[in-house]
């Protein structure tokens, strides 16, 4: 109890520290330069009508993405509601809006491995979070070649993409011949039952497909509120984009990383930096504060779940540090 309490004011002090210094920054925008301060600016015009559209399609995402993992859990053993999934994945993300190294991650693995039964459960979430990231980085392919077909991206990003699926469709394969009979082997777990019947994932993909139009409809959304043209195109630059800077999680919700590769992107679109910088502030905001409010809801959900399982609970079998 003592550790946990630990970590969560290490967590609370970076979260305030974090919290500051945006702060500061939304004050005095012209500590960052006039382009800078030019972007924040240029939010005062921004459609709320659009926004909000844009909030709700995050938040589709945020389902979808729960639901995707929840199906492979399932295919493993697992036992796992729809929205205790949707509970589990949000609190991730709220980790992820507050921390940097994706540490929401971490704890999406360790949520959803209590729904398992066996000893080893870390290590088949483990590798159903990256059974999940391959059917991710299918669709990513898939919008590479949408931007692609507008004249936006490069084809050679499809190839790196192709080759990380060919090697998650490879391992379902040999996987399917193995036992899971060492704590290593439980990591391919997700990709033994899959390679074993294959039309199992045709839920997790179904799932992740509409998690990728979600998040292309939200960022289209975020660029036409500013007024900007060719939003379908802008947003399949976008959505790459962003998947390329989460790879290198230096900052809480990948603020700075994320916005610069937004920019580059977009202005090789031919969008103004300004116009980029704008766009790019305005997807980190609601992402973040759809972040923030999953987390609560996440949070709450886990809240009242405790409660009634303390009463259901007899009092001779009910844990003092549960209830």
């Amino acid at each position: 109890m003592r550790q946990a309490l630990a970590e969560r004011k290490r967590s609370l002090v970076a979260a305030a520290f974090f919290s500051l210094a945006v702060v500061a920054v939304a004050a005095t925008p012209q500590l960052l330069g006039t382009r800078m301060g030019a972007a924040f600016e240029r939010l005062g015009d921004a459609r709320p009508a659009w926004l909000w559209l844009a909030a709700l399609l995050v938040v589709v995402a945020l389902v979808a993405f729960a639901q995707a993992w929840r199906s492979v859990i399932r295919s493993c053993g697992g036992s796992v509601g729809r929205v205790d999934s949707v509970a589990r994945y949000a609190v991730g993300s709220g980790v992820n809006t507050f921390l940097p190294a994706r540490l929401g991650d971490a704890a999406r693995i360790a949520l959803f491995s209590r729904t398992l039964g066996h000893r080893e459960r870390v290590w088949t979430s483990a590798g159903v979070y990256t059974t999940v990231g391959a059917a991710r980085t299918l669709w990513i392919a898939v919008l590479i070649l949408g931007g692609f077909a507008f004249g936006a991206l490069p084809l050679w990003p499809v190839l790196v993409c192709a080759a990380f699926v060919a090697v998650a469709v490879l391992v379902a394969a040999v996987a399917r011949r193995q036992r899971a009979d060492t704590r290593l082997a439980h990591f391919f777990d997700a990709y033994r039952e899959l390679g074993r019947h294959p039309r199992e994932a045709a839920p997790m993909l179904a799932w992740m497909a509409v998690a990728t139009a979600a998040r292309v409809g939200a960022a289209a959304a975020i660029v036409s509120s500013l007024g900007v043209h060719r939003s379908l195109g802008a947003a399949l630059l976008i959505v790459p984009a962003l998947e390329a800077a989460s790879l290198v999680p230096l900052a809480p919700g990948g603020l700075g990383l994320s916005s610069g590769a937004v920019v580059v992107a977009l202005h090789g679109y031919g969008i103004s930096v300004t116009a980029a910088l704008t766009i790019g502030i305005v997807l980190h905001a609601v992402e973040s504060v759809a972040g923030v409010a999953r987390r609560s809801a996440g949070s709450a959900w886990w809240a009242g779940g405790a409660r009634r399982s303390c009463s259901a609970a007899p009092s001779s079998s009910r844990p003092s540090w549960v209830c």
